[in-house]
């Protein structure tokens, strides 16, 4: 394939198709990986050092990733106007200042391995203590790759180009499964290290060549060529990010500290219904809004008219719920046998399986929250607003703390989810209430389609429930088990979706006549080809 095909401009709505094609890709990769993870190390407390090592380096140097995959477009989009040559000095200056800050906290991580998993993991002892400080040095290049990847994946999608780095995402994730599959018998729980660091290595590699040879980047590093005053304006936007991230990780690291101190594998059973819960998110939300952002920092760089800015947002906003709210619905009530189909083989028994559909289900239910939540922060970054999303972050972690050790005494890893769920629905209303300020989230349109949409759903999520006894004394240990439960769930999903698309049509809902008209346009387009 020509290089310029690849790297070619994309609109709005091809971005996000590309980007959910590609994910439901990377989705059945990462299938293949939590498979191997959990025939190979269960929900255990080898499974639980790993992921603890894990998110000590990816949360501390993660904490610029997402700032600077979300501030620097904009940033690009206003040096770029003023020319092309004022955008690449920004970046080249930009990559010169912070990644060398990067690599020094890189080197802090290392040497302070056993600080940061006391603080993260207070519950680890003897053997898995020592696992997780050993392992989180292995991963520090991992995470310092990470965010300089969040940097140059941002730089893409300023330039509108979204299929390159997921499609080296989705090779370095393939990478990440062959070295679980080859090496767990000679490494063991490193297999999963060599894997990690590769599948970020691959990505870091392949961005870094294409944007230094073909946008012409990174050719004059040095402290010599920075503009201060052009970084100190930067900082102090992306101050707030960072803050927020770190918020947002801090969250994350709560989570893994309270269920450290629950019983072993609640941490795993945590991880693995992230997986699940999460293949809506990353194949449908994410790129969504992953595709408008760049449209949204443009309307908000050129001072078009809030009709226009709220007419798309409302759209996006639309489009999301009547993707996500079935699938809420659809998750919820079979969260059992697809985390048996998922998981349940090996070192994964059935206890682990009934554990970690408990968590899903806890999660599922502020999967709209979780969904739309970026896309209103986006909002706020396109008008360069990092403040207002700081203090909402704040106030959503503070409540976070305490409902995790509230509800996690009552219903264990269980409540850990739950406390996510209702704290992100609060971050919804929060965002939602702030964004008055620049244009009306929510129209009296958007706000009856929700409506329809929950009564769309109503008769899925019925069929769901009902077909619950099809699937008892089912597993998955075995192939043809695997793909028996498989076509169960298929043919459940299939009837399930026809009252739903029923209803879309006799509610004339907006969503659904966008989506249909869009694929039988691409259809139409794809036959006379």
């Amino acid at each position: 394939m020509d290089i310029r095909q690849v790297l070619r401009k994309q609109t709005v709505t091809q971005a996000a198709l590309l980007i959910a094609a590609i994910s439901l890709i990377s989705k059945f990769v990462g299938f293949f990986r939590e498979v191997l993870v959990a025939n190979y190390f269960g929900a255990s407390g080898t499974t639980d050092a790993f992921l603890v090592a894990m998110i000590i380096p990816l949360s501390i140097l993660g904490l610029f990733s997402g700032g600077f995959n979300t501030l620097i477009i904009p940033f690009y989009l206003e040096k770029k106007a003023q020319s092309l040559e004022a955008a690449r000095r920004f970046v080249n200056s930009a990559l010169t200042v912070w990644g060398s800050v990067f690599v020094a906290i890189s080197i802090l991580v290392f040497i302070f391995a056993p600080a940061c998993v006391r603080i993260v993991a207070y519950g680890f002892k003897g053997e898995r203590f020592a696992l997780a400080v050993t392992l989180t040095r292995y991963l520090v290049i991992s995470g310092l790759f990470t965010v300089l990847v969040g940097m140059f994946t941002g730089l893409f999608q300023a330039e509108k180009q979204f299929f390159f780095p997921i499609a080296v995402t989705l090779i370095g994730n393939v990478a990440l499964v062959c070295s679980l599959f080859f090496l767990h018998r000679y490494l063991g729980i490193n297999s999963w290290t060599v894997g990690q660091i590769l599948s970020v290595s691959i990505a870091f590699f392949a961005m870094f060549f294409v944007l230094y040879r073909r946008h012409h980047f990174f050719h004059s590093l040095g402290f010599r060529q920075v503009d201060w005053r052009e970084m100190r304006q930067f900082a102090i936007l992306l101050a707030p990010l960072v803050i927020s991230s770190g918020l947002s990780i801090l969250n994350q690291i709560v989570d893994k500290t309270i269920g450290s101190g629950l019983d072993a594998g609640s941490i795993s059973a945590l991880n693995f219904a992230i997986r699940v819960w999460g293949i809506p998110i990353s194949l449908l939300a994410t790129p969504i809004a992953t595709a408008i952002f760049p449209t949204f920092s443009e309307l908000a760089l050129n001072g078009s008219s809030r009709v226009e800015y709220e007419s798309r947002l409302h759209k996006t906003i639309g489009v999301s719920f009547y993707l996500i709210i079935p699938s809420t619905f659809f998750l919820y009530f079979l969260s059992e046998p697809i985390v048996r189909l998922f998981f349940e083989r090996g070192a994964f028994d059935p206890e682990a399986t009934a554990l970690t559909a408990f968590v899903v289900r806890m999660y599922v239910i502020g999967l709209f929250a979780y969904a739309t939540s970026p896309l209103l922060s986006r909002v706020f970054y396109s008008f360069k607003n990092t403040a207002t999303p700081l203090i909402i972050s704040a106030i959503c972690v503070g409540l976070n703390i305490i409902l995790n050790i509230t509800l996690s005494r009552i219903l264990g890893a269980g409540g850990i989810a739950l406390a996510t769920s209702v704290v992100m629905t609060l971050n919804f209303i929060l965002f939602s209430l702030f964004l008055k300020k620049y244009l009306n989230p929510f129209s009296r349109n958007l706000a009856s389609e929700t409506v329809k949409i929950i009564l769309s759903s109503i008769p899925l999520g019925l069929v769901c429930y009902l077909s619950l006894p099809y699937f008892q004394n089912t597993s998955a240990a075995t192939l043809n088990s695997f793909v028996s439960l498989a076509i169960k769930i298929a043919i459940v999903g299939l009837i399930s979706v026809i009252p739903f698309f029923a209803l879309s049509h006799l509610f004339k809902l907006d969503s659904f006549a966008f989506l249909k008209s869009y694929a039988l346009t691409t259809l139409k387009k794809f036959t006379h080809k």
